[in-house]
């Protein structure tokens, strides 16, 4: 048999832990292909029964399938402990291209530990990004927040201050009490709730009426708070006005059936035959 040539170099008996692990048995691929089978057979099978011979190669593929087990786990420990041992870092987005595979960043914001999202680099190098939130009922009554609960709680005890709040508490809305005029008058539907509105007028006896939509013609079944602009009772098409009216009407003139008055331009004159 002709002598193995012997290659010059650091000797493996002296190497470092670094090169113990990186370094494989026969990783020069000096090796026999073992299947799967027999390799869960055992060595009888890789051999060829009980009493056969083992060759170099065969032993060269054993010790260096229980090389390559050590060095995977040797990998992973080194990774873990290029991340700060756990598998985690955190610190603001820039931090992700530091990232490992299987490796988890808590993002803050920047020169703060106030964490705000959670981003992942998958088996395969991929980004995945996590945002924070919260699920959370309502509280039951108004209480102040605490240092310490949870936002679950915390955002509960807010939500339940929002829905107490009245509407006339924001911005934009009607004071408490307002003082209306003729030309500022606004109706009911437009009213902040909860403010008290009054009526400043120098005519005595004005009488308020209030009509949510106008329409030229008539129309079945009438229409609640609707003013219908006809001149004789036929039926005729209904036709939407583009003018908003705000029902304030100065000019009506209330009639009893004997009245015999005469009717003026300009006034509208009405019988009252139900009041509420």
């Amino acid at each position: 048999m002709a002598d193995i040539r012997k290659e010059e170099g650091p000797a493996i008996n002296t190497a470092e832990g670094k090169e113990l692990y990186e370094n494989l048995f026969a990783s020069t691929e000096s090796r026999e292909d073992i299947s799967l089978a027999d390799w869960k057979a055992g060595w009888a099978a890789i051999v060829g029964g009980i009493n056969g011979i083992p060759t170099s190669r065969q032993f060269n593929t054993l010790q260096y399938i229980s090389d390559l087990k050590s060095f995977l786990l040797y990998k992973a420990v080194t990774d873990l402990q290029k991340s700060g041992g756990t598998g985690i870092r955190i610190g603001p987005a820039e931090e992700i291209e530091k990232l490992e595979k299987n490796m988890i960043l808590f993002e803050t914001i920047v020169d703060t530990n106030r964490i705000v999202k959670v981003h992942q680099k998958d088996a395969v190098g991929g980004i995945i990004e996590y945002e924070l939130a919260t699920l959370f009922k309502m509280a039951e009554r108004r209480e102040l927040i605490k240092s310490g609960e949870t936002l679950s709680v915390i955002f509960g005890k807010v939500l339940r201050y929002l829905a107490d709040i009245k509407e006339n508490c924001f911005a934009g809305a009607d004071d408490p009490f307002v003082l209306m005029t003729e030309a500022t008058y606004k109706p009911p539907a437009k009213r902040t709730k909860g403010s008290l509105y009054g009526l400043i007028t120098k005519i005595r006896g004005l009488i308020i009426i209030q009509f949510d939509r106008y329409v030229q013609g008539l129309e079945e079944p009438r229409v609640e708070r609707t003013l219908y602009g006809v001149e004789t009772k036929a039926r005729g098409d209904v036709e939407a006005s583009p003018y908003s009216y705000i029902g304030v009407i100065k000019c009506i003139v209330f009639v009893d059936d004997e009245s015999t008055d005469v009717r003026m331009q300009e006034k509208l004159y009405a019988k009252i035959k139900e009041t509420r």
